[in-house]
């Protein structure tokens, strides 16, 4: 997805910096018109957001009486970069928006500030069901607060399944597999295909998509088994078999090798493709629940000099509950505040797509290894996702190429424990049902 990237600075006679991220949302599309709709949302909603969050600083600007003053700048590439680049150079800004990477990359170094001392009463009542420990909780620190979420669906064309004489969404992944080379073989001459992915990035393409259908089929994450405390990527073998199905010649559409995510969301509005998958799915498997991604908190610099003016800009206007509702009612994104969502009325898009919402069959996963500390699991050779990619799209041995990566992935795993980077991460009775618990 498209995302826009801005830095803020407030003055008070001092400066305080602001960046943030601004995600776009997605919508599932039952029909052509709702593909048309998606596609739009990629780029319309992260405008929308962008819009909005300066027009809320503008007016915050205007109004506050702490003398305060806002300067928020747009950055629309590279935004991990950015942070690299102004944390090397001592000149970060005192608020970032959250983004997983570069939190990953810096938390463990000690560059984002515990914000649990600013909040008061009311406020840990509205956001307490954000807190998450092992997420954006720590070892007692909240580093901190998303107020919306987004998680991976099927997104298909129900104008092409009826044509390809199909009644309904597939529920397994094995059904995809039917669906995808039906329509295939009834439409192709129409070029019109069954599947599609991004494959172009093997991760872009397999992070949202069949990492989360392993969650769901084997109660895995990213490779991870939370209850051996151990990589195991043996258990991928159907998943990646089906995988090199649905994007065979027989059921895929063409090019899927060196297709990115907008074109491919042109052409599936344009009625070219029967369905693919990304974020915000049927329900391909029952052994789990799906992980589902918080968006929109915002990262406070350790080292910045005002702390509190840069808290009570975030009160006034991200962790504002009327502003968190105008973006909930607006379809910029989906709420996961409870006190938000009680009191919008929720956009049209979520309303005629309520499978776009977090619902019981998503949850929280604890973090992997690697997610906690990219430092401690640095795996020799292919990542997981280029290694997948060729099992998917060449003709490397799926079971011997699953063995590899869990040998290399365990062999990182113990030399990061073995120097002290890493932590044995294993939990006792690790239900995928209940992966939060």
């Amino acid at each position: 997805m498209k995302q826009f990237k801005k830095w803020m600075m407030v003055t008070m006679g001092t400066a305080l910096a602001f960046s943030t991220l601004t995600g776009c949302g997605s919508s599932k599309g039952s029909s052509e018109q709702t593909a048309t709709q998606e596609t739009a949302a990629s780029k319309e909603e992260a405008k929308g957001a962008e819009e909005a969050s300066g027009e809320k600083i503008d007016e915050y600007n205007k109004t506050n009486t702490d003398n305060i003053e806002v300067v928020y700048e747009i950055y629309s590439d590279n935004y991990v970069q950015a942070v690299d680049m102004v944390f090397q150079n001592g000149d970060a800004p005192d608020m970032f928006v959250f983004q997983e990477q570069m939190f990953t990359n810096y938390v463990n170094a000690g560059k984002y500030a515990d914000i649990t001392p600013f909040m008061d009463e009311e406020f840990k009542a509205t956001f307490g069901s954000a807190m998450v420990n092992g997420m954006n909780v720590i070892d007692g620190k909240t580093y901190y607060v998303p107020t919306a979420a987004t998680t991976c669906r099927l997104f298909y064309n129900k104008d092409i399944f009826a044509k390809a004489g199909i009644e309904k969404a597939p529920e397994t992944l094995e059904e995809m597999v039917e669906d995808a080379k039906l329509i295939t073989s009834k439409l192709s001459g129409e070029g019109i295909y069954g599947f599609a992915a991004n494959m172009k990035s093997a991760a872009s393409a397999l992070s949202r998509s069949l990492t989360y259908s392993a969650e769901k089929e084997l109660g895995i994450r990213f490779g991870y088994n939370f209850a051996a405390g151990q990589y195991d990527f043996t258990g991928y073998e159907n998943v990646v078999s089906a995988w090199k199905e649905l994007l065979s010649p027989a059921a895929a559409f063409p090019g899927c090798e060196s297709l990115d995510i907008d074109p491919l969301r042109t052409q599936f509005a344009a009625g070219k493709i029967g369905m693919y998958i990304s974020f915000t799915h049927a329900e391909p498997g029952v052994y789990g629940k799906q992980n589902y991604t918080p968006l929109n908190g915002y990262l406070f610099n350790s080292e910045s000099k005002n702390l509190e003016a840069a808290w009570k800009v975030y009160k006034a206007v991200f962790a504002n509950v009327d502003n968190l509702v105008e973006y909930y009612e607006q379809g910029l994104g989906i709420s996961s505040i409870p006190a938000v969502i009680e009191k919008a009325k929720a956009a049209d898009i979520y309303v005629n797509n309520p499978t776009l919402l977090v619902g019981d069959g998503d949850a929280i996963w604890p973090k992997t290894p690697h997610e906690k500390n990219t430092d401690a699991v640095i795996v020799e050779g292919q990542t997981m996702y280029d290694a997948l990619g060729e099992m998917i799209l060449a003709n490397k041995d799926i079971k011997a190429g699953l063995q590899d990566l869990t040998n290399r992935y365990n062999t990182a795993l113990k030399a990061g424990i073995d120097e002290g980077v890493g932590k044995e991460i294993k939990i006792s009775g690790f239900d995928p049902m209940n992966p939060s618990k």
